[in-house]
């Protein structure tokens, strides 16, 4: 791999680090470079792409907070397999360091542009078992309506049940870095706000029978007015002057 030039020259591309991040992720991608190989090393790939360590250095820290590759001490720079969970936690990273301030209506925004196509298609393609799982947090939720945080976590549990019903990756994949954001909000939410609990299980649970019948156009409506509640709940807490 070391005697073999992978890169050309970026010339005076600007800006640099983010180039030479996207040319490698593009080499890992056309398998060009697989899971397991060692990456040039730091010189080479300065030669290669004709730029100095500091891009280089910074496009590979871009790739590891992504979990494209590791950087293993005294070894090298290896690429990784990519998994869900390595996409998702790579999302997340990226989310939580350019977020600056309050995110939480931006949050339910971005839910609400997704969790209602989540529901359709989870009421479209469910199984028996995902229906097993998402009867399981609801009851859940339920017993420790008392606890804001465990509440708030078999929540996102139930919304992320549905995702995985759908069948579709992609929104397994959207979902759960989005997910990591809001046990805050919904701890917030569920101390804060008096009722809050037995609202959001009267949403589950219209949601969760639309869904055991089948019924895609009621699952997604449950799931917008759902959706429209916790952005009441959102400005109530977190933009009263609104």
């Amino acid at each position: 791999m070391a005697n073999k030039e992978l890169f050309t020259s970026l010339g005076e591309r600007i800006p640099l680090s983010q180039e030479v991040a996207k040319r490698i992720e593009e080499a890992i991608l056309n398998k060009e470079i697989i899971p397991g190989d060692k990456l040039p090393s730091e010189h080479e790939l300065c030669e290669q792409f004709g730029v100095s360590r500091t891009p280089i250095r910074e496009a590979i820290r871009i790739l590891t907070t992504q979990g494209i590759v590791e950087v293993e001490k005294g070894k090298g720079i290896f690429v990784k397999n990519i998994s869900s969970k390595s996409v998702a936690d790579g999302i997340l990273k990226f989310y939580k360091h350019r977020l600056d301030g309050e995110y939480a209506l931006d949050l339910v925004h971005t839910r609400q542009a997704l969790e209602p196509s989540i529901a359709y298609f989870a009421a479209m393609n469910r199984s028996n078992e995902d229906l097993e799982k998402m009867e399981k947090y609801i009851k859940l939720i339920s017993k420790h309506q008392n606890d804001p945080e465990l509440s708030a976590k078999y929540d996102l549990a139930f919304h992320d049940s549905l995702a995985v019903a759908s069948k579709n990756m992609l929104f397994v994949l959207m979902m759960r870095p989005l997910h990591e954001l809001i046990p805050p909000i919904k701890s917030k939410i569920h101390a804060k706000l008096k009722g809050s609990t037995d609202v959001a299980l009267l949403w589950h649970d219209k949601i969760f029978q639309a869904v055991k019948e089948k019924d895609a156009e009621a699952a997604r409506d449950a799931m917008i007015e759902h959706l429209r509640i916790a952005e009441e709940q959102i400005k109530t807490l977190y933009l009263p002057e609104n």
